[in-house]
């Protein structure tokens, strides 16, 4: 009991620091075939071992400059575990703006267990935000945590007090349920301590939208393009060709920095030891591109359908607005009818991977007093009839408005659904978006407080006014006193 309850103090006043937290253009009916770049391996590890994690951990940095791995935690022993008794409620909360796929599921829900009482409510971004901090750590609150991101400054420190429930015993007793559906590689990448307290339910994954044209024209030859390093070498190549353009047609606000961050997804902190995992090699690199492209002001083009056409004006390397299935549709149909040849550009990670951004996720707090309904719950929300569907409107909405399913059945019929629609003879097209959607291998969830820090620490350095190694000394010293917190 005094562990609960520590626990549940160490969570309040973590959840009390936080901060105040469809393409309009016409589809073309091309069959076209882009050309990929080549990236990393695209092998899947569909093991149902909830140990396995990424296969391509992360490494920290020792004092003699030495990198090890991170630590790779067993699997709990679950040999004891019974599901939790049915019960006749459910509380879930939604947050105004993005209610589509909740909303869905509720109703769902209800269909399927007509005898539980759901009490549904629709909240405003403040509000749900301020009473998830505050019911939470209480014992109250939802009984499904579905949120975005940003709602928790760190959702791994939320992890270290526990204060989630770590659902593996659930879906290993449950033999309707199959990870080898889903992208579980990106889902282990998510795990603290061997535990799934968080489930990833929609990601977003950075696939840019280029043409051949545009980059051999700046001396980039894409199928050289392997690494990580190798991207940031073309993007550095590209400025010393183009020097007035910009590096993507939106987030020149912060010299790129998020989009970058995402696509290599690095991680600052191992929080399995509490120590700070820095790759400082691979770290100065990617700033190198951040203070290359740095004019003090923002690139921003506009929609999907005006950062297409800035391609042939040269006014920037890439598009990377819209992820979603049509838009990449769109764009290789879009750049082959105006004579030019497609080049997706999904980037190979800092472990040779594919990185995807965890844009919304569930978990369920350990005071909920219905566990099995909020189970139940977050079953429909991984669904196909969540994760491929849309709202039955005119709009047909898809569900996940954002970025790409987490389940590949439902990756595969969004991507048909569209080629259907508007592109049916572009067979070679979809199948090449699938397997790039399909081919994560890593999840990146970057707490909002260590990208805080470091465009805190790291500025200095982007806008040419600071030394490296002054920055990023002062940089490792603030990640130290937070890794200690």
């Amino acid at each position: 009991m005094k562990t609960r309850i520590l626990s549940l103090i160490l969570a309040l006043a973590l959840l009390l620091s936080l901060a105040g937290c469809g393409t309009e253009s016409s589809p073309m009916d091309d069959g076209s075939e882009a050309i990929p770049a080549q990236s990393g391996s695209t092998e899947k590890n569909d093991s149902n071992d909830v140990s396995a994690g990424n296969p391509s951990a992360p490494v920290s940095e020792t004092e003699d400059g030495l990198e090890e791995a991170e630590e790779t935690y067993p699997e709990p022993d679950y040999s004891d575990f019974v599901m939790p008794e049915a019960t006749g409620e459910l509380i879930v909360y939604g947050m105004s703006g993005y209610d589509l796929a909740i909303a869905a599921a509720v109703d769902l829900f209800r269909e399927k267990y007509p005898d539980v009482q759901v009490k549904f409510e629709m909240l405003s971004s403040e509000e749900f935000q301020t009473r998830i901090q505050t019911e939470i750590p209480a014992g109250g609150g939802p009984d499904l945590l579905f949120t975005f991101t940003s709602v928790l400054p760190d959702p791994f420190k939320s992890m270290s007090t526990h204060i989630f429930t770590d659902l593996n015993p659930y879906f290993l007793s449950d033999t309707e349920f199959d990870w080898n559906d889903y992208l579980k590689e990106a889902a282990d990448c998510l795990l603290y301590q061997g535990e799934r307290q968080i489930v990833p339910v929609e990601l977003n994954l950075s696939v840019y939208k280029t043409s051949y044209e545009t980059l051999t024209d700046a001396g980039i030859k894409p199928e050289e393009i392997k690494t990580f390093e190798d991207y940031c070498a073309a993007c550095i190549r590209y400025h010393e060709a183009c020097p007035d353009n910009a590096l993507y047609s939106s987030g020149g606000e912060d010299d790129y920095l998020k989009e970058l961050l995402s696509a290599s997804g690095m991680r600052f902190i191992d929080y399995n030891r509490g120590t700070v995992s820095v790759n400082e090699e691979q770290f100065h690199v990617m700033l190198d591109v951040c203070k290359a492209f740095h004019t003090g002001s923002d690139h921003e083009i506009g929609p999907d359908y005006k950062s297409i056409e800035g391609l042939f004006e040269r006014m920037y390397l890439c598009s990377n607005v819209g992820t979603g299935e049509l838009s990449l549709m769109n764009a290789i149909a879009f750049i082959k009818n105006r004579g030019e040849t497609p080049c997706l550009l999904p980037v190979t990670d800092i472990y040779g991977g594919v990185t995807a951004e965890v844009v919304s996720f569930a978990a369920v707090p350990q005071g909920s007093a219905n566990k099995l309904n909020a189970y139940r719950l977050l079953k429909i929300l991984l669904s196909e009839e969540i994760q491929g569907g849309h709202e039955p409107t005119m709009g047909q909405r898809d569900y996940l408005q954002t970025g790409i399913p987490v389940m590949k059945p439902a990756i595969k019929k969004r991507t048909l659904a569209v080629k259907e629609t508007f592109f049916p003879n572009a067979d070679e097209n979809a199948q090449l978006i699938i397997n790039y959607c399909t081919s994560v291998t890593n999840a990146s969830l970057l707490p909002t407080n260590i990208y805080r820090y470091i465009v805190n620490d790291m500025s200095g350095y982007i806008k040419g006014n600071k030394s490296w190694e002054d920055c990023y000394k002062k940089f490792l010293n603030t990640l130290e006193l937070y890794a200690s917190e």
